[in-house]
């Protein structure tokens, strides 16, 4: 039962006629991820495939469940389209949603020619709306994909750097 919740969402990135690429990652590298997966429990774990070129997973790490989080992983897989093409693209996308919301700041962490890792630290946001997030979004040939740890209570120094090595082990398969 527990991997098969992972291996869904795994699978479900790889999902859709345009989505021909894969995401994969570490997930144990966060104990708090791999303990939810271990737990196999379904109420922790959400897949949005309504538009298949804008798949969407939420997994609860904190919380009641994937619906009503207080610290999750969100992963989408998405078509690249003309406003967002890239990494880049995409957080800046990013960045403009989120400044509509509140005021933050985005800080790059790491950066290379087809991915890019940035964390957001926003203030003064309306309830439900996570303060801090880590991000990764990482681009292919046909799809572009993100990975979102994010909190409504501020993340941990200890679960940060667990985010982080799950981030830095993202790849394309």
């Amino acid at each position: 039962m527990k991997w098969r919740i992972f291996l869904s969402a795994l699978l479900l990135l790889g999902a859709g006629p345009v989505l021909a690429e894969k995401l994969a990652f570490d997930h144990r590298l966060s104990p708090e991820l791999n303990q939810v997966l271990e737990a196999g429990d379904p109420a922790m774990v959400s897949f949005n495939n309504a538009n298949p070129h804008y798949l969407v997973d939420v997994i609860a790490v904190r919380g009641a469940s994937a619906k009503d989080w207080t610290e999750a992983l969100v992963i989408i897989a998405r078509s690249p389209g003309r406003k967002v093409a890239s990494a880049e693209s995409w957080m800046e996308e990013l960045r403009r949603e989120s400044q509509r919301r509140c005021k933050g700041t985005y800080t790059v962490l790491a950066q290379d020619s087809r991915s890019i890792t940035f964390e957001r630290q926003s203030t003064d946001c309306p309830p439900g709306y996570p303060p801090v997030g880590i991000y990764r979004v990482v681009q292919g040939k046909t799809s572009l994909f993100l990975l979102a740890a994010m909190a409504k209570d501020g993340i941990s120094g200890s679960s940060r750097e667990h985010w982080l090595a799950l981030m830095e082990s993202a790849r394309l398969e």
